[in-house]
């Protein structure tokens, strides 16, 4: 079972990262430190995300000047990748497709906005790109075209397609009816899957959750994902894929059924140190596991993302490592194909979250030093 962490190549405020602007001596170091203490095999960076962390030729990505892959040409990252290899670590890169610096994405390629300036180095909102129009997956294409070629020892490549909110995706779902010569119902339908589902977890029926909304987005992730693929076949790309996903959330039930190849992750994720301590979240957790393990008795790859060094303001540090020892036992029960912890626990300059202090960190840091001194499985 791959047993991994996670920091960001991206622009991001110093108290959530520093690694992404550390000198490559800093950041081996760093990682050096880790290893000696804690038995991981793997380590993933967000390449992009709210922000972009590489040096781009892409005009829509911005090339923020105090990214250590900006200032060095992306050799920073590369010599990191080969440090990892070095020492038996495999590398993936994690990248965020739905959001990009306001300044240079066209208005026109935007359906939404989503203020990240709290955690995310950028002075305005991000834009919410617009999935449904051809020129998105031409742009798929063009960055893992460019990131692969840049750094063509990436082990592990993990697709995100986070922010879409029912609001944008109700006006989207109005030009497809139009498009497709069908009338808007008055009244969208919801199936007892969803219905039963949302009361479970406590959501709202909102738009997101209708059949409606299904059908339209299993359409147009469907032709995003092969779009992956294709450019995948074309560069012949050897490495793992995986899809991002929120393990309770509207995606778990159109991603599975949409992978364009047997061999592609299913990667479902929630910190669960975001959830205050009750019957609700308690009924999250079970659905979360039965859903994991269908999508593993269904024959899907699984690799679940859970917390490392996550937080919330007046979190619970006892739940927290609770949750934590819950879902990785859980994750190894399971068989699935690896752990991912978000975070990286180093003091000072690892990805951490809200209201985590360095002390946090370093009791999380012994947690993971016993948890993943058990046995690999593959």
């Amino acid at each position: 079972m791959l047993k991994g962490f996670m920091d960001h190549w991206v622009p991001t405020r110093d108290p959530i990262s520093k690694f992404w602007k550390q000198d490559y001596e800093t950041a081996a170091n760093a990682i050096d430190e880790l290893k000696s203490e804690i038995d991981f095999d793997h380590f993933t960076f967000y390449t992009k995300w709210y922000t972009n962390g590489v040096k781009s030729k892409l005009p829509y990505l911005y090339n923020h000047p105090e990214a250590s892959n900006v200032k060095t040409d992306n050799e920073w990252g590369r010599r990191i990748v080969n440090h990892l290899h070095e020492k038996g670590i495999s590398v993936g890169a994690m990248l965020q497709f739905l959001t990009y610096d306001q300044h240079v994405w066209e208005r026109d390629l935007s359906i939404d906005e989503w203020d990240v300036g709290g955690f995310a180095e950028t002075e305005q909102p991000v834009s919410i790109a617009d999935f449904t129009d051809a020129r998105f997956q031409a742009r798929v294409k063009e960055i893992i075209r460019e990131q692969l070629a840049e750094f063509p020892g990436i082990d592990y490549l993990f697709l995100e397609f986070e922010g879409v909110k029912s609001e944008a995706l109700q006006v989207l779902y109005g030009k497809w009816a139009e498009q497709r010569g069908e009338q808007v119902p008055q009244a969208f339908q919801f199936c007892p899957t969803a219905i039963e589902h949302c009361k479970q977890i406590g959501q709202q029926l909102t738009f997101i959750w209708s059949d409606e909304a299904a059908s339209m987005l299993r359409h147009y992730y469907k032709l995003n994902l092969q779009a992956v693929q294709d450019v995948l076949k074309e560069i012949g790309y050897v490495g793992k894929v995986g899809v991002v996903i929120h393990v309770y959330g509207y995606e778990a039930f159109i991603y599975p059924d949409i992978l364009p190849d047997t061999s592609w992750w299913l990667v479902p994720w929630h910190y669960w140190v975001f959830d205050h301590e009750s019957e609700e979240t308690e009924r999250k957790k079970a659905i979360s596991k039965a859903l994991m393990t269908k999508w593993k008795l269904d024959g899907h790859h699984v690799c679940y993302l859970g917390d490392v060094t996550m937080g919330r303001n007046g979190f619970n540090p006892a739940a927290k490592i609770d949750a934590i020892r819950e879902f990785y036992q859980f994750s190894v029960d399971l068989d699935l194909e690896g752990y991912l912890g978000m975070g990286n626990p180093v003091p000072d300059i690892g990805l951490k979250w809200e209201a985590v202090t360095n002390e946090h960190v370093l009791d999380v840091r012994n947690l993971y030093k016993e948890l993943y001194r058990g046995k690999r499985h593959r």
